[in-house]
């Protein structure tokens, strides 16, 4: 994923270690992940309205401010209790698992302090989190530019997937 190394009151990283100006491939990695997490985001709330038989409007109102995550857990547990929904269960179970692991770039751009790029490889973009390590430290995550591109790809395709099954499923064309 990412190399996870502690902040300590020495100052590590070292400022010697970053470039504090991101280049444009940097910027559009991570702008496009956000964006397509975006749509991922609506696109589950769209599935999880369809699955549940709830206008869109109406799911929008009780789906909409719950974490993509929360969605297929909530998703996973409706298929699970339909009478032949074990097998789309665990497609869906598998679809969360990878959709945590990917989800962990997209977070750490919303919510971490972007503090440039490695200045020994610079197709890694270096985030300080505001989370503990250890005893006294702060995260730094140092996060492949790669993958950025893969969750990219991989929430566009999930996204593809979410809309398709609303489209066979929704009792109302067009969403």
């Amino acid at each position: 994923m990412g190399i996870t190394n502690a902040m300590r009151g020495d100052g590590f990283p070292r400022e010697q270690d970053i470039l504090r100006e991101l280049e444009q491939r940097h910027r559009d990695a991570m702008l496009d992940l956000v964006l397509a997490w975006g749509e991922l985001d609506g696109a589950l709330g769209m599935l999880l309205s369809a699955a549940s038989g709830v206008p869109m409007a109406e799911g929008a109102e009780k789906f909409g401010r719950l974490p993509g995550s929360d969605k297929l857990q909530q998703l996973f547990k409706a298929v699970r209790a339909h009478p032949r929904g074990e097998s789309a269960a665990r497609q869906i179970r598998k679809h969360k698992k990878a959709y945590e692991r990917h989800s962990f770039p997209r977070n750490r751009i919303a919510h971490s302090k972007c503090l440039g790029i490695s200045r020994r490889d610079q197709d890694f973009i270096m985030f300080a989190a505001f989370e503990k390590h250890g005893e006294d430290e702060l995260i730094v995550d140092s996060i492949p530019i790669q993958v950025m591109e893969r969750a990219t790809r991989w929430g566009k395709a999930m996204t593809g997937l979410a809309l398709r099954i609303v489209d066979e499923i929704s009792p109302v064309p067009n969403h």
